[in-house]
């Protein structure tokens, strides 16, 4: 925190010239006033500082700077209280950081000409001793921008994180369900800037456990990718709210790829936040049919089969136990190579010699393979029931 005791002792010459301006610090206030509109092109155009409050900061940081020099800060008094608040009051209005220390620059031209000016006319014998001890003025006048500095970097971190956490409530709500409020849906909307017609996707990335989540989530990437988008941490997943514009779903899916580091899920498109809760179960059964392991990018609507049986995990695992049969039980090595091979036969519409090219064998062995896969499960691969139960179940693993 900054202090007293990083303060200069003014020289004694300096004091005295400080104390008669003291009587002119609103004479020096309007004119301070006057020449940041005039050197400063933000305060001059900006609405965001209204004149009546441009000239109260001028008013009370020539005074405090005055009563430093002088040495007549009264007892009990806060000599930064003025520039903190003002900085605080900067902050809050998202006025810009430099312009705000520039006006202290030249707070510091029109407090030394007028201290140059004072020795001139009234204490010439003065005018060496200031100049000898000018150095102590800039001193005082960067430990007052330090001071200005660092309250305003704090007001705007904790506004920073008010914002953030508002967000993240905003999004929990969301996420639990509670968008058809109108309370709730009006609040998200004016808090993340969404209208009821905005396009939304709901993005869910896997984790491999709460260790090994990103420093940072994939807001960054996506903004500089043209989507918008508002991002929570859930134990081993991070849940994110995209606004898709425009967009088809499949730029969001593919641009994903190119941030996401894993697998990740991804909702239906939908507008107005009443969808956003079943809009996350659905992004979260994407996720769940991406196998472990695999880095993917799932969007539900291209998953539908997979999600079908991650929904109902029990049913799932018992459509892998009745259709597979004894082919679980083999060695992993050979149920794996008969398993990769049903599967090859089925996305090849069973061509046999096509899957032999793909998997670099003879169409015979393709053949004998399915016959020793019949065998095993007790199915016909001509039968489309059969069929059915077996494509469910290679599609499972």
């Amino acid at each position: 925190m900054t202090s007293m005791a990083m303060l200069p002792e003014p020289a004694p010459a300096t004091r005295e010239l400080a104390r008669r301006l003291l009587a002119r610090a609103p004479e020096l206030a309007n004119l301070l006033r006057d020449t940041i509109v005039q050197n400063d092109d933000v305060y001059a155009t900006t609405d965001r500082v209204a004149p009546k409050e441009l000239l109260r900061s001028c008013r009370d940081n020539m005074l405090r700077s005055l009563q430093s020099l002088s040495g007549q800060v009264p007892d009990g008094d806060d000599l930064f209280d003025a520039a903190r608040l003002t900085a605080r009051r900067r902050a809050d209005a998202g006025f810009p950081l430099e312009s705000l220390l520039h006006a202290f620059r030249l707070g510091t031209e029109v407090l030394w000409a007028a201290l140059l000016d004072e020795a001139r006319t009234s204490a010439p014998d003065a005018l060496g001793e200031l100049l000898d001890g000018a150095v102590q003025v800039m001193q005082l006048m960067d430990v007052m921008s330090l001071a200005t500095a660092t309250e305003y970097r704090a007001r705007q971190s904790a506004a920073q994180r008010r914002d953030s956490e508002r967000r993240q409530a905003v999004l929990e709500g969301l996420l639990d369900g509670r968008g058809g409020d109108p309370l709730v849906a009006d609040e998200a909307n004016r808090v993340l800037g969404l209208t009821s017609t905005t396009r939304l996707a709901v993005v869910v990335v896997g984790h491999a456990g709460p260790s090994t989540s990103p420093s940072h989530s994939p807001a960054d990437a996506l903004t500089a990718l043209g989507f918008a988008s508002q991002w929570q941490l859930r134990a081993d997943r991070e849940v994110g709210l995209v606004e898709l514009g425009s967009a088809p779903l499949s730029r969001l899916v593919g641009q994903l790829g190119r941030v996401v580091e894993g697998k990740a899920g991804v909702s239906p498109a939908f507008t107005g936040l009443t969808e956003s809760a079943s809009a996350y179960r659905l992004a979260e059964l994407a996720l769940d049919t991406v196998p472990e392991g695999r880095s993917m990018v799932a969007a539900f609507e291209d998953r539908l089969p997979e999600a079908l049986l991650a929904a109902n995990r029990p049913i799932a695992d018992r459509i892998q136990e009745h259709a597979l049969g004894q082919l679980l039980v083999l060695d992993p090595d050979k149920r794996d190579l008969l398993l990769r091979t049903l599967d090859c036969w089925f996305r090849r519409d069973g061509a046999a010699t096509e899957v032999g090219d793909e998997l670099n064998c003879h169409r015979n062995t393709v053949l004998q393979r399915l016959a020793r896969i019949e065998a095993l499960t007790g199915r016909s691969l001509r039968d489309h029931r059969d069929q059915l139960l077996l494509r469910l179940a290679v599609l499972d693993r």
